[in-house]
């Protein structure tokens, strides 16, 4: 994977397989490498490499209080790049990130989460 955050150690909270060919890791206790704070990342990987994949982050927004938005950006790397899709407490909040995490990462893969 070309490009996905950087991170010094984070805790697995929970895996499960998505669809057939990828596993989906949940993070939360994650130490950044880089300037971008993560409060919770989940992780795509390849069944046959091992190797991960896919991520989305609930990445921290450090300038919520003076520029406005929500306290957490939903940020999605492919491993060619860096999408953001928007900012909301709710990406704060395990409860409500993750389900949408693993919906999207779902949508990715072309997984149907009704068949799992």
């Amino acid at each position: 994977m070309n490009y996905m955050p950087r991170v010094e150690s984070m805790n697995p909270v929970a895996n499960a397989p998505l669809g057939e060919q990828h596993t989906v890791i949940l993070f939360d206790q994650i130490k950044s490498a880089g300037h971008v704070e993560y409060t919770f990342l989940i992780a795509v990987f390849d069944n046959t490499s091992e190797q991960p994949v896919y991520f989305v982050a609930s990445e921290v927004n450090s300038t919520a209080q003076t520029r406005g938005g929500g306290s957490h950006y939903l940020g999605v790397f492919d491993g060619n790049g860096h999408s953001n899709l928007g900012s909301s407490d709710d990406w704060g909040d395990p409860k409500k990130f993750f389900p949408e995490a693993i919906r999207i990462a779902a949508e990715a893969f072309g997984v149907d989460l009704s068949e799992t």
